[in-house]
């Protein structure tokens, strides 16, 4: 409420050192709500302010706004832009760039790793390590989703060891997916077999003469409702 009350206030320019510092905890609070996007905005609005006001705290906001960036699976890397750009070389600006790089191969192993080397400038962050296991979520559901596209059946348990995970984990993660629709699949729980669904060009052909037969039973329905 806070955050809202401050944001709402026009009559005054706060210094950019006040503002960054609304920001922040304006992303800290939609972050608690899981909403990435909104997070990812107002961290973004803290780093510029902090920037602007020369504050140090500028660095470790935008770590922030790289972790809100993964989350919210954003196509656009933050560290790419122009204002980051200055601060690549920061150490703990070059831990969370590998973390970026494990996101963007997909590497699930790189991405463990990566969190074993760079205890002091990731885990070691409270605020950080409490969306660690939301981006291990987010990273595997990436992984699975690209992994399987070559397929129409595949065993679960090879997933798992591709992708550094248990079978229960992917088990669970492919069902999340499915139920996300994200994947047309089902799951052989007693053979441990991941069944696709192909967008064949049949398929596609059966649903477009479906969609036609539905629409032309709408006319006779509509001309009969008329004459009647």
């Amino acid at each position: 409420d806070t955050y809202l009350q401050c944001m709402a206030i026009k009559s005054a320019i706060p210094h950019p050192r006040i503002m960054g510092f609304i920001c922040e905890c304006g992303g800290k609070m939609y972050m608690g709500e899981c909403n990435w996007e909104l997070a990812k905005d107002n961290f973004f609005d803290a780093f510029k302010n902090y920037d602007e006001a020369g504050s140090p705290q500028r660095v470790q906001v935008l770590k922030y706004l790289v972790l809100a960036s993964l989350l919210s699976e954003s196509e656009v890397n933050p560290l790419s832009g122009p204002e980051a750009m200055a601060y690549v070389s920061d150490p703990a600006i070059v831990a969370i760039t590998a973390l970026v790089a494990a996101f963007e191969s997909q590497d699930v192993a790189k991405f463990e790793l990566t969190l074993r080397q760079n205890t002091v400038h990731i885990q070691d962050d409270p605020f950080i390590a409490r969306y660690i296991d939301d981006l291990r979520r987010t990273l595997r559901m990436q992984a699975l989703e690209s992994a399987v596209r070559p397929y129409t059946r595949i065993r679960i348990d090879s997933l798992a060891r591709r992708l550094d995970m248990t079978p229960a984990d992917a088990e669970q993660l492919l069902v999340a997916l499915i139920l996300d629709k994200r994947l047309r699949a089902n799951i052989d729980q007693e053979q441990g077999i991941l069944a696709l669904e192909q967008d064949t060009a049949d398929h596609q052909q059966f649903d477009a003469l479906s969609k036609w037969a539905t629409n032309i039973e709408a006319m006779l329905r509509s001309s009969i409702a008329t004459l009647g």
